[in-house]
């Protein structure tokens, strides 16, 4: 199927809401988010990072209706790795496999690097195979790490991240400076 163009709105707060309110019941949809109170309480971190210039969100958009976002987050600010910005992403099931997810990426990409970023991550939950293919098919060369005492100088993220997730998750870290895409 051919790829559908996606207008990217940044920081849109409401195209958000409106995302939140049509999807999250979706089983793709954050789990950690779907209840109100704990969606808002996201929202409202990513506001305050996107204030501070520690965060973006984009929607996707197709036709006016908002089918996807991407939330770039800081992740860690080390001297010994630099700046790292985590990504997380939802579509629409109905745009799955038809280019959303990687205008997304691609953003996301671009969003770390105006943030300052040296990294680009995601922590998928490992059960999560849907997520880790779309993430793998833009990030071919990504570095995973499943486990905390083998992730080298990401061990005590990784560590952090999957407590927070209640449950395994790998990590993937892609290097922006080696990052490329044809587009």
């Amino acid at each position: 199927m051919p790829h559908r163009p996606y207008r990217l709105r940044v920081n849109d707060w409401s195209a958000l809401e409106d995302l939140y309110l049509r999807f999250a019941d979706d089983p793709g949809w954050p789990h950690e988010a779907r209840a109100r109170r704990a969606w808002e309480h996201l929202v409202q971190t990513w506001q305050v990072g996107a204030w501070l210039g520690d965060a973006q969100v984009a929607v996707a958009d197709h036709g006016g209706e908002p089918v996807g976002f991407a939330a770039v987050t800081l992740a860690l600010d080390e001297p010994q790795l630099g700046r790292a910005m985590e990504v997380g992403t939802f579509v629409a099931p109905a745009h799955r496999g038809r280019g959303a997810n990687e205008v997304l990426k691609i953003w996301s990409t671009q969003a770390a690097v105006r943030l300052g970023a040296a990294w680009l991550t995601a922590c998928i939950p490992v059960r999560n195979a849907r997520a880790r293919r779309a993430f793998v098919k833009v990030f071919p060369g990504a570095e995973v790490y499943e486990n905390p005492e083998s992730a080298g100088p990401w061990r005590e993220y990784l560590k952090r991240r999957a407590f927070a997730a209640g449950e395994p998750v790998r990590l993937y870290v892609v290097h922006l400076s080696n990052f490329s895409h044809p587009r």
